[in-house]
């Protein structure tokens, strides 16, 4: 049994992730509207906040930290088969989440000390580690905020319940990643409309199961 599944991202009208000026603020605020356990995120996600931060991932992590005992924070979970993220104590030391654990599969390499969840084969099992999620961390709810790689990659496993977006009043310019991948095609049903400030709408949609 898998946890329920909110994928939550700003886009512009076009349906772009980046190319327009997104309002982090609202994006956040909209964000703590939709309770979760666990927030999960991609490498390629953190890495690229971890160069916008100016994060040296060349050395070393420290021993673990304890969690944060509490629970009312989530979990940060990074899907992170390669193992790219070398360092994981400049996140660990972010007070958003409670701790912070890598989503791997048995070809990853052991670059760095966390705490682990380990699918088999040469590629993470998305469905197999959500599974791991709820039985080893009592997860009931979570929220993805990645990129559209992995958005794609549960979209065509089946193991997204809701789409959640904030659209900004804006068409992307430039070389954009979109909200989806290369992903399969889905029917949705629209559970949710709201005006924001600024000219924003959030649309919550249910994702409709095949057959």
């Amino acid at each position: 049994m898998r946890p329920r599944v909110v994928i939550h991202n700003s886009v512009s009208v076009d349906g772009r992730l980046t190319g327009f000026p997104v309002d982090l603020g609202l994006h956040y605020e909209i964000a703590a509207r939709i309770p979760a356990d666990a927030i999960l995120s991609g490498s390629g996600t953190m890495l690229a906040a971890a160069e916008e931060q100016n994060v040296d991932l060349s050395g070393s992590d420290q021993a673990p930290q304890e969690p944060d005992a509490d629970l009312a924070k989530p979990l940060l979970v990074v899907v992170d088969g390669r193992g790219r993220l070398t360092r994981l104590d400049w996140l660990r030391a972010v007070p958003h989440w409670r701790d912070v654990v890598i989503m791997c599969c048995a070809a990853t390499p052991h670059r760095h000390r966390a705490r682990r969840v380990v699918t088999a084969g040469d590629r993470v099992d998305l469905a197999d580690g959500l599974a791991q999620l709820r039985a080893a961390y009592a997860v009931s709810t979570v929220k993805v905020d990645a990129g559209g790689t992995l958005n794609a990659r549960l979209l065509d496993a089946g193991l997204v319940d809701e789409l959640s977006v904030i659209v900004s009043p804006h068409v992307a310019a430039g070389d954009t990643v979109p909200l989806f991948t290369a992903a399969a095609g889905r029917r949705l049903r629209l559970i949710g409309s709201e005006p924001l400030r600024d000219d924003h709408l959030w649309l919550r949609y249910a994702i409709i199961p095949d057959g």
